[in-house]
């Protein structure tokens, strides 16, 4: 149990940088513990232009349905399945179920109650590909700052689970 909770803090971590709603204090303590380059509030501004803040949308949002060209609906139905099975609550302010952040937490709490077969779906289906287009992406504005690493840095979390 210990083992599978220590697995799992990564993914708490990484729940608050994806998330908006955590206080930059949060993400800032996150950041520390995750030993990504530099502090979360030397590069906030890059990370807001790059997955939270757009016209319409941000270059590469955190919304998973977004990013990956899916069908919003069927995606946040698939997402709303996990969360049901897993007996996950969230409290008045919460994300929408398919965010990068919210998949963070339901991978985290997964993982905690070692269910192998829904951490593979969710991340072959979901977290892999949602890296591979952010990674593309990024790639594309030729961008070389911790901002443009982020994705690149969760998939290597991803595939140490």
């Amino acid at each position: 149990m210990r083992e599978a909770l220590a697995a799992a803090l990564p993914f708490v971590a990484w729940a608050r940088v994806w998330s908006p709603l955590a206080p930059a204090a949060w993400r800032d303590e996150a950041w520390q513990a995750l030993a990504l380059p530099g502090r979360f509030s030397d590069c906030e501004s890059e990370f807001l232009a790059t997955f939270v803040v757009g016209l319409p949308t941000p270059p590469i949002p955190l919304l998973l349905h977004a990013t990956l060209g899916r069908d919003g609906g069927a995606v946040r139905e698939d997402w709303m399945r996990v969360i049901a099975h897993l007996g996950l609550r969230f409290g008045e302010r919460t994300l929408p179920p398919d965010h990068l952040g919210a998949a963070c937490e339901a991978i985290a709490f997964a993982i905690e109650r070692e269910e192998p077969v829904l951490i593979r779906e969710i991340v072959k289906r979901y977290l892999e590909p949602w890296c591979v287009a952010a990674s593309e992406r990024l790639a594309a504005s030729q961008r070389d700052d911790v901002v443009a690493r982020l994705p690149g840095l969760f998939a290597e979390e991803l595939r140490a689970i």
